[in-house]
């Protein structure tokens, strides 16, 4: 297992506490303490709280940096045209093992997107704006003859849109959960169902 640096330890341990109690109501004392080490140690690595957050940013940006303009993904879901095949092309599937950490860090980003410039602008480029990326697997799904060749590419593109936005609203209310508490999981189940629903009024 990979020994985690200070600087990552203090990043975890913010995605978990923001992700449980908000970023508003964590403080940089809060941080220190679940990494077992004194306040004054953090701002050797971090200035300040927002700073660890778009260091979250960062680092969830490299994990899919270029992911959605990347043709080989595109050649991926070529291979594997299902649900599952479609959630990878926009990063929704992640890593086993790590499925739980990303989509805290998911969620985290879409909490915060409506204080924080910087990561509205992130969500706005890369998660709901990409309607030429809806529009590109659409046309390889009706290439493989998945869909039917008469639906429409401006309902694929509109109803992908709508799902990307329902899921961040729903994710960020924490609706869609078995529990009383937020579960990345139970959200990307229901993303899941969403998709699947998608293929079945298109396809054939």
């Amino acid at each position: 297992m990979k020994q985690l640096s200070t600087k990552e330890k203090i990043m975890n341990a913010a995605i978990d506490l923001f992700s449980e109690s908000g970023y508003d109501k964590i403080s940089m004392r809060d941080i220190a303490g679940v990494v077992g080490i004194n306040v004054a140690s953090i701002y050797n690595h971090f200035p300040s709280k927002n700073s660890i957050l778009e260091s979250i940013l960062e680092d969830y940006t490299k994990y899919n940096s270029g992911s959605l303009h990347d043709q080989a993904i595109f050649s991926q879901l070529r291979e594997n045209p299902t649900t599952d095949g479609i959630m990878s092309c926009f990063q929704l599937v992640f890593p086993e093992g790590e499925e739980e950490h990303y989509l805290k860090v998911l969620y985290v980003i879409l909490q915060e997107q409506h204080r924080n410039p910087i990561i509205r602008h992130h969500v706005a480029e890369n998660l709901l704006g990409n309607e030429q990326h809806i529009k590109t697997v659409f046309d390889i799904l009706k290439e493989l003859h998945i869909i039917r060749d008469d639906t429409d590419p401006d309902f694929w593109v509109k109803a992908g849109s709508s799902l990307f936005y329902t899921f961040s609203g729903r994710m960020m209310l924490g609706i869609g959960d078995s529990s009383s508490n937020f579960s990345g999981m139970g959200m990307a189940e229901l993303l899941r169902h969403m998709f699947d629903m998608m293929l079945k009024i298109c396809g054939r």
